[in-house]
């Protein structure tokens, strides 16, 4: 079970996974965008680490993505656990 936190605001919980995917996503944003605006000026020679480092994002994207999507499903089979509960047995 995903570690989730309650926000104040809204009530409704966040699982810590998508954070951490929406953090390594900003962050590859971040590094496509240092390794992307030297080429306008002529400098097309950027180092290897630096364009490994630009594969955050799209591993922070599927992280934030597939950990929502599983978080959803999750809150769906419980609330239908709990109509499922609640319904009178038909007799």
């Amino acid at each position: 079970m995903p570690a989730t936190d309650a926000d104040p605001d809204t009530g409704r919980r966040t699982s810590r996974t998508v954070r951490i995917g929406l953090v390594l996503f900003v962050l590859g944003l971040v590094f496509i965008a240092i390794d992307v605006l030297p080429f306008f000026v002529d400098d097309h020679n950027r180092p290897l680490w630096l364009n490994l480092l630009c594969l955050l994002a799209p591993i922070g994207g599927a992280m934030a993505v597939g950990s929502a999507l599983r978080a959803g499903r999750e809150e769906q089979r419980e609330a239908v656990r709990r109509a499922a509960a609640q319904r009178p047995l038909a007799d």
